[in-house]
């Protein structure tokens, strides 16, 4: 190929080289799968030509090389390579001047008048073996002001000098084709711009500003060019060139003809001349392969990828962006997703994460847009934005469903990056908690050519080489980058939630019901307005939002937020917390913070405010989440409507402190929080806040107290507090929960502190009193009441089953075994304590008459169950096992008439445990016990029968039961403030009994013979029915009560039917159930089944 082709072909410095005999360096660069895509070759001084025009003047740095490195990593992870692929050769040297450049041989591929670069010859596996001995492309690095800093994939320049990385970036794309094939055709700077004798891919696809596409040796029109008017020409003199192709159309749409070119130096000013690099870049605004003065982009828009598709590299653009909106005044619901493709790279996977570097969801260039993302955008590669806004005024709408994750390194969930006045609504999910990752960032960038060359921001703008007034700002920059941001769903940022850069300007952003906030809020913003002030960006909590989800100018009284992050902006940030309750803990440096009235703020913070605000507060201060503290560095002001609620009990308390100047009015709360308050504790003032300088002092100090038996009092220094004298004992429902108020009530103070958690419970429970009188109850006794009442009514079960024996009227011995089971449900005074028991157990013995006697003597024992219920409000449980033995005589047993009788003497043990529930107010406890008592129990029955016809009998019953049962003083088990201490407990219990006994008999074949029984008696106690149970607190040896509780029935009418079966003269069987009725129980049941075998 000829030479002039070679230079005519380049937008950089076109060289060529051969393979060197010199030991230069040689890396291959991987894609993300492991495969070689470029073999780069590193020249050094001493290693020879590494092109045409010598050796590299310098050695490239391991700075340079990393960046550079990264920048062909970036295109191997873009290109999709062929099979078989060989890696292209690039050469990389350096030289003593300004710039630097990337550049490739023509190529022309059989069968095709239309040249590509050799490096992209390479790409499409077009190269014979011989063409490797040569570079197929040429890095050429100059003196610049590169950057120093860390590889990062950030999509926006992150210094001010060069962006190393994002150079190499633009000039490789200049390798792989993109680039013109014009010269002047009168020589340099005659301004004669012509197409070489043939195009490539680039030039081919380049349309002039009438749409007419361009032509081999066809001469170019400009405003400045020397040319005469020739209606053949390349006409650009409107400057309206632009490149197109059938994937850049898939991308623009309608927005414009295709991307946009300039043979202009400025596009603005004609007379500024020619751009000799002659339409070799694109001229989106701001892009990096951009030939203008200020780029703030390190990566391609979707557009400048859908060209380098046109030039036939292949690429999965899908991979690297979602969707991009490059028009204006559009309105879009946007339903395209951001996520992982297919291995065939023709599809995405919903719900799975996109892994490429610098992925981006959604782009929008254009302005006035308001575009609505209704599908996820869900990408987790290095560098990927979920969505980037650009233009102007757009309006970014976020719904509740939508999920928008950028969950990479330096990971970007929004970014708006130029222009003014744009909205966001949203109410779904961003986040960004990868490395260094932002949730949404506001942020102009740099330039990546270097800040020297050009800075913009909100009304900010900088650019040395054009031509422009002192104090000029283009229309877009006149303005915030955001208007409004109206947040009400999830911001979750590693980095920051959200981050405003010292170039860009925010007016409101605006925190609503349903938002979550995960990160800090920084801003570096700091520019003063032309009357000197600080632009200043309102961070309002608690609006009520719209219909359309946007705020209003009205407070939301239902909104609640809790925030743990920081807010850092002490030139620019101000906190309003406009309703609702806001709580904020975290370290704030703020520009102002505003409570309005009607709102809250809590939490622990620090407040730096700047000396150019304050401090105010309308509303309701009330620092911590329980308890804590608020420091505000800076002036404090509170106007007649404002209060400060402060929270306290006697181990801690809400404080401010104002290391400044506080201006105070309005009124001091203070909240007492549940605890142990001893009669006159006290609290002052200076302990809850405090300042370097006061002005003025509060309105009024008041105090709340939630307590049906404290009260608190107010005084010029502070609030005390005191307990009523009869603070709980009124409230008690019976005279044995009187007894335990009235021991707490009585007790003093160094006896109170060992209980603390009851009285705290007491003194914090319904403000009527209503739960105390169920808490004495619970904190008393009762229980054991209830269960010596059951222990000695199962002795009386027992004692029952041997009186209501039948006897065996037969000499000798007889053995005798009687299983039996009772359940009763007590149901008392209120000063009783009901419950509900059920027994069972077995009685067995064996006894003797000698021939010709009346008396049978004999010996018995016993074993039991008993399970014990004990109601509300006592809430108890109780298992007691009994085992007993005993002698027994029976007189005439089985006599028809005349006199029958009965004695019976036992002793026994019981192993009792018992289980209490405590729980009232917020206290709760389980005391336990356990014990061995023991039984005593004695009785007589005699009865005298009449005959009643042939078979039966009837005749008075008369008998008298005697029991004892004792139990040793016992500790409790458990929380220290409810566990009692119990005295030992003896219980006595004589009960006489008489009533009416009816029996008859039948005779059955083969000698059986068939008995039936009934009775009724009245039963009643002859000692007193009420035990005294002394108890104290463990814990507390000095406050102690007596409880009086019913041990027994007073009375009942006893009922009991049986009935008898003589199977042999050996064998009888039986069965029997009773009750008792108009006693103090209820549902009082019993019965057994018997069996005697004489031998």
């Amino acid at each position: 190929m000829s030479a002039i082709l070679k230079t005519l072909f380049s937008a950089g410095v076109l060289l060529t080289a051969s393979a060197s005999a010199h030991a230069y360096q040689t890396e291959i660069i991987y894609n993300k799968k492991g495969e070689a895509a470029f073999e780069l070759r590193v020249f050094g001084p001493q290693d020879g030509p590494y092109g045409n025009i010598g050796p590299s003047a310098f050695d490239v740095d391991e700075n340079g090389r990393r960046k550079i490195r990264a920048a062909l990593e970036r295109w191997a992870e873009i290109l999709i390579l062929p099979p078989n692929y060989r890696p292209g050769v690039v050469h990389l040297g350096t030289f003593a001047a300004p710039g630097a450049s990337a550049s490739s041989d023509p190529w022309l591929m059989a069968g095709d008048p239309v040249a590509v670069s050799m490096l992209q010859a390479a790409l499409f596996n077009a190269l014979s073996p011989e063409d490797y001995d040569s570079p197929h492309g040429i890095i050429n690095i100059g003196l610049m002001p590169f950057d120093t800093a860390p590889v990062n994939p950030s999509q926006l320049p992150l210094t001010g000098q060069a962006d190393y990385n994002g150079v190499i970036f633009h000039e490789l794309a200049h390798a792989l084709g993109l680039g013109n094939v014009v010269a002047d055709r009168n020589g340099p700077g005659t301004g004669t711009p012509q197409f070489a004798p043939f195009l490539n891919r680039w030039a081919a696809g380049l349309r002039d500003d009438n749409g007419n596409p361009a032509r081999p040796e066809q001469n170019i029109l400009c405003t400045p060019c020397s040319h005469p008017y020739d209606a053949q020409a390349f006409d650009l003199r409107k400057d309206q060139g632009y490149f197109t192709g059938q994937h850049v159309q898939e991308v623009l749409g309608d927005a414009m003809p295709g991307v946009p070119v300039s043979i202009l130096t400025f596009h603005d000013n004609p007379a500024a001349g020619i751009d000799t690099d002659y339409m070799s870049h694109s001229e989106l605004r701001n892009s990096l392969m951009s030939h203008q003065r200020y780029r703030n982009y390190t990566n391609f828009m979707e557009a400048e990828i859908a060209v380098m598709q046109d030039l036939g590299l292949q690429i999965d653009r899908r991979n690297f962006y979602g969707y991009s909106v490059y028009g204006d005044d559009v309105t879009l619901f946007n339903q395209n997703g951001f996520f992982a493709r297919n291995a065939e790279g023709t599809a995405y996977l919903p719900g799975q994460y996109n892994t490429a570097t610098q992925g981006l969801g959604l782009h929008i260039y254009g302005q006035r847009n308001t575009i609505t993302q209704a599908a996820d955008l869900l990408g987790a590669g290095p560098g990927g934005i979920g969505v980037r806004v650009d233009g102007s005024e757009n309006t970014l709408i976020i719904p509740a469903s939508t999920r928008i994750h950028a969950q990479g390194w330096v990971g970007r969930g929004l970014q708006f990056s130029y222009g003014r006045n744009h909205t966001i609504v949203q109410q779904g999910e961003v986040r960004a908690e990868g490395e260094d990752g932002v949730a949404a960032l506001f942020d102009f960038g740099n330039n990546a050519r270097g800040n020297q060359d050009g800075y913009h921001g909100s009304w900010q703008w900088f650019s040395p080489l054009e031509n422009k007034p002192l104090g000029y700002v283009p229309q877009i920059l006149q303005g915030a980058l955001i208007k409004d941001y109206h947040l009400a769903g999830l911001l979750s940022g590693k980095k920051a939630a959200i981050q405003i850069s010292s170039n860009a300007q925010v007016e409101n952003i605006n925190i609503m019901q349903g938002a979550r906030i995960q990160g800090d809020i920084l801003s570096d913003y700091s520019t003063r307005q032309n009357n000197g002030e600080l632009f200043v960006t309102h961070v309002n909590f608690g609006q009520k939002a719209d219909e359309q989800g946007r705020a209003t100018l009205e407070a939301d009284p239902d909104f609640r937020l809790r925030y743990d992050g920081n807010i850092q902006g002490a030139d620019n940030l101000a906190v309003v917390i406009a309703g609702g309750e806001s709580s904020l803990s975290g370290q704030h440096q703020l520009h102002g913070l505003r409570v309005d009235a009607g709102a809250t703020l809590s939490g622990n913070s620090s407040y730096a405010i700047n000396p150019e605000g304050n401090f105010s507060n309308h509303g309701t201060l009330s620092p911590g989440n329980s308890f804590g503290q608020m420091t505000i560095q800076g002036d404090f002001a509170q106007a007649p409507e404002g209060r400060v609620l402060i929270e306290a009990d006697t181990r801690q308390n809400d404080r401010i402190e104002v290391q400044g100047l506080a201006q105070l009015a309005g009124e001091l709360k203070l909240q007492l929080q549940p605890d142990w308050y001893a009669d006159g504790w006290s609290l002052n003032q200076n302990m809850v806040f405090q300042a370097t300088q006061t002005q003025g002092g509060f309105d009024l100090l008041t105090a709340s107290l939630n307590s049906p038996s404290l009260s608190v009092h107010v005084n010029n220094a502070g609030w005390s507090v005191s307990r009523q004298a009869a603070a709980y004992s009124p409230y008690a429902g019976n005279p044995n929960a009187g007894a335990v108020g009235r021991s707490l009530e009585q007790a003093s103070t160094d006896n109170q502190r060992p209980l603390a958690s009851v009285y705290q419970a007491l003194d914090f429970s319904a403000a009527d009193g209503s739960e105390i009188g169920d808490a004495l109850n619970q904190l008393s006794a009762g229980a054991y009441g209830a269960q010596l009442a059951a222990s000695l009514r199962r002795e009386q079960l027992v004692s029952e089953q041997l009186r209501q024996r039948p006897g065996l009227g037969k000499d000798g011995w007889q053995t005798f075994i009687q299983p039996f089971g009772g359940r009763y449900h007590w149901q008392l005074s209120s000063n009783d304590v009901d419950h509900r028991s059920q027994t069972y157990g077995v009685v067995f013995g064996a006894e003797h008459r000698a021939a010709g006697s009346d008396w049978s003597l004999g010996a018995h024992a016993t074993a039991n169950e008993q399970s014990l219920n004990i109601d509300a409000p006592y809430q108890a449980k109780s298992t007691l096992t009994g085992l007993g033995a005993g002698v027994h005589a029976l007189y005439r047993a089985d006599a028809r008439e005349g006199w029958q009788g009965l004695a019976q003497v036992r002793m026994g043990l019981e192993q009792g445990k018992l289980n209490r529930r405590i729980a009232f107010s917020d206290y709760q406890a389980n005391p336990k016990s356990d014990w061995t008592g023991h039984t005593f129990a004695a009785g007589l029955q005699t009865a005298y029968s009449w005959p009643l016809g042939e078979a039966g009998s009837i005749g008075p019953v008369l008998a008298l039961d005697y029991l004892r049962y004792s139990r040793p003083g016992l500790r409790e088990e458990g929380d220290a403030g409810s566990r009692l201490q119990l005295d030992s407990t003896r219980a006595h219990s004589l009960q006489a009994s008489l009533g009416l006994a009816v029996s008859q008999v039948w005779e059955l074949k083969q000698g059986r013979r068939l008995q039936a029984g009934v009775s009724a008696s009245w039963e009643q106690a002859l000692l007193g029915r009420k035990q005294t149970q002394y108890a104290q607190f463990e814990a507390s040896p000095q406050t102690g009560f007596d409880g009086r509780y019913a041990r027994v029935d007073s009375h009942a009418l006893a009922l009991r039917a049986g009935l008898t079966l003589q199977s042999s003269e050996r064998l009888r069987l039986g069965v029997s159930a009773g009750t008792r009725l108009l006693g103090n129980s209820r549902a009082d049941i019993s019965g057994n089944v018997s069996l005697n075998w004489a031998f």
